[in-house]
């Protein structure tokens, strides 16, 4: 239903979504919470407020059906916290599809200046007013499902039918699961219990046309029954007014995709806090401009700090007075800038807990459709860590999170088996450790088997089984993050996006960060991020190879020591470093970079590159000079090895070496050498 917004009224309408988005976030971990503790009186009369802020507000701009759905769910709020109803599992369902209702409802509002009309709102009424009746909302919709499962399996496939080369496979699957946007229909296999999913390979030819771009709609097209034919021909006006009512019935289907896909973004206009202080919200564009001011003001500072150490050699001593004067004001203008810099950064710092709010409400439903008992545990919610890594960190966590209940926590009566609590555990995490942040996702599940994988690997080509037999298990584990392994496992936990562990770990290491598994069969599994406070500003390491300058991020950089031909053997194919009963693999920075080697290293640094600590020998080094990261273009952006440019004191352009993508390509010689 279309809603006529005047001009005047623009402002409110956009204070009234960021607010209710800030009200229906909040909201899913406040329910959650609840419906464990479902006598906390506190916490339900927060959640009653909740709802009679977000009614009020829709209905002073007169959206009708948001109004309705919040007023049912306003009422069992009164009740609940009056006594006259007591909450349930059951009934903690259907308010959840309730907020669910309202957020695609804000949603469409947001994007096309509609919310959903009586129709579409209808179903979701009838439950919440059965509830509010003391009635089993189940019995309302389960004879609604009914109806409508009849009318779909007997419209669906006589009204529609499939194009010329939809595999076979492809087919059943629609068939069985309806015909629906294709992301939601791996969602839905996904979801099912292992022994009741489709063959692996068909998920996979699900995936390939999700990742191709295809939609339910390059698969299907709309058909007459029999009976019908000759009129479509001499009505071609009335059939072509047709298919898009038959598009319009998938079309709720789809909407939960873009909902999800949109998530993110309406994160970037939210602010809020917990405490009762003053706030003010700040754009995220104008901090952006303010953040490259500040870099640009840090760049002239290193130019002048230059300029003053060569002046300071070059002058006489009468000049000594003024140099004097010069260097202390840019002293003073050095301090200066690393206040407006802390000042702009923490603008841009965020606490991890605008995304960790999100998982209590998808362990709560996930745990549900699998018939498991799992609680989850949220330490330093309140860590803080740059926007713009946070909002990219969101899939990754739901696709760890996700894998963790459906393959890592066991159902209850295997855990009873094994001696665990009937309730698994999972732990999200999140503390600073220097320049770093720490984000960690725990459970106490089956853990991973370390020969599993290398057999896998093995299988697939990824490595031999020398290699597989010098492998420590951390190793083993790294091999999980190579593209083109896959098992399982890992393509049941897709979360209906088509992504593997692959593009976890590239996401990671997009951040400049890293990415760690522990696990012990058995007793659970430990993944671990380590991430940078800032993608902006950085400390480097500056090295040089046939003049040409190099800058290495700080925090990737275990050590550095001189270069000594005696301690570098040839083993195999590959040089190594002999450096206190350790051997680290040898590559320079001109083979990695194929440039041409004219000069003799003088220095070896060692920098981490996933549970490896790899050597990389160079001509020149430079020290440590704090950069601001320049992005390199859209012409450059995929070049490996390189992930940014900066400018130095002196004007010189250098790039910025990112050591995982560097020895991307080498990953899958390297395992198992050392």
């Amino acid at each position: 239903m279309k809603i006529n917004i005047p001009d005047d009224m623009r402002e409110i309408l956009d204070e009234f979504l960021i607010e209710a988005d800030e009200i229906l976030e909040q909201l899913d971990q406040d329910l959650v919470e609840l419906e464990e503790n479902p006598n906390d009186k506190e916490l339900l009369n927060k959640i009653f407020r909740g709802m009679h802020t977000l009614k009020g507000g829709a209905g002073f701009l007169n959206l009708t059906s948001i109004v309705e759905i919040a007023h049912k769910i306003e009422d069992i709020f009164n009740k609940l916290r009056n006594d006259e109803l007591q909450l349930n599992s059951e009934m903690m369902d259907v308010i959840l599809e309730g907020i669910d209702k309202l957020k695609e409802g804000l949603e469409r509002l947001k994007e096309e200046d509609e919310i959903p009309d009586e129709d579409e709102v209808k179903e979701i009424v009838k439950k919440l007013e059965a509830i509010l009746e003391g009635k089993n909302p189940n019995e309302v919709s389960s004879n609604n499902q009914n109806e409508q499962s009849k009318e779909s399996n007997s419209q669906d496939f006589e009204e529609f039918e499939f194009v010329e080369g939809v595999d076979e496979d492809i087919k059943e699957l629609i068939k069985k699961f309806g015909a629906k946007d294709l992301a939601e229909l791996l969602e839905d296999i996904i979801l099912l219990a292992p022994d009741e999913r489709p063959p692996l390979e068909v998920v996979e030819k699900l995936e390939k046309l999700i990742e191709e771009g295809k939609d339910i709609k390059d698969l299907i097209r709309p058909k007459k029954k029999e009976e019908k034919q000759e009129e479509k021909k001499e009505e071609p006006q009335q059939a072509s007014q047709q298919q898009p009512q038959k598009q319009e019935e998938t079309k709720p289907a789809k909407t939960t995709q873009p909902v999800k896909k949109e998530e993110q973004k309406k994160v970037e206009k939210k602010k809020k806090s917990d405490k009762k202080e003053d706030v003010i919200r700040v754009d995220v564009e104008r901090v952006e401009v303010l953040m490259n001011l500040v870099g640009e003001l840090v760049l002239d500072r290193n130019r002048i700090v230059k300029l003053a150490s060569s002046l300071t050699v070059e002058q006489n001593k009468k000049d000594e007075s003024t140099l004097e004067e010069l260097i202390e004001a840019i002293n003073g203008m050095s301090r200066t800038v690393s206040d407006l810099q802390d000042a702009v950064m923490k603008l841009r710092m965020q606490p991890v807990k605008k995304i960790f709010s999100k998982f209590p409400r998808i362990v709560r439903d996930l745990a549900k459709k699998l018939n498991k008992k799992v609680q989850l545990i949220l330490e330093g919610e309140d860590t803080e860590i740059d926007r713009s890594i946070l909002d990219k960190l969101e899939d990754p966590l739901i696709h760890l999170v996700r894998n963790a209940i459906d393959h890592g926590i066991e159902p209850p009566e295997e855990r009873v088996k094994m001696g665990k609590p009937e309730v698994g555990t999972i732990k999200l995490g999140a503390y600073q450790e220097g320049d770093r942040i720490i984000i960690y996702i725990e459970d106490d599940g089956r853990g991973i088997d370390p020969e599993k994988i290398k057999q896998k690997a093995i299988e697939k080509g990824l490595i031999t089984p020398e290699q597989a037999a010098n492998m420590s298990d951390k190793e083993a584990f790294e091999l999980i993050f190579l593209p083109g392994f896959s098992t399982a496992e890992q393509v049941s936990d897709v979360s209906g996006r088509g992504v593997g562990m692959d593009v976890v770990a590239a996401t990671i290491h997009a951040l400049r960060g890293n990415i760690e598994i522990e696990s012990q069969p058995g007793k659970g599994t430990k993944i671990i991020m380590k991430l940078p406070l800032t993608v902006a500003i950085i400390r480097t390491l500056m090295v040089a190879v046939n003049d040409r300058i190099f800058a290495i991020p700080l925090f990737s950089v275990v050590e550095i020591v001189r270069y000594k031909p005696e301690n570098v053997k040839k083993v195999g194919h590959f040089k190594s470093l002999m450096l206190r009963d350790e051997v680290y693999l040898l590559f320079t920075l001109n083979e990695l970079f194929e440039i041409e080697d004219k000069k003799e290293k003088e220095f070896v640094v060692i920098v981490k590159v996933g549970e490896k600590n790899i050597a990389i020998a160079v001509e020149e080094l430079f020290g440590e000079e704090e950069i601001v990261i320049k992005p390199l273009g859209e012409l450059l952006e995929d070049v490996k090895g390189i992930a940014g440019a900066t400018i130095t004191g002196d004007g010189k352009v250098v790039l910025i070496v990112d050591p995982n993508s560097l020895i991307s390509d080498k990953k899958t010689q390297l395992a198992g050498v050392i």
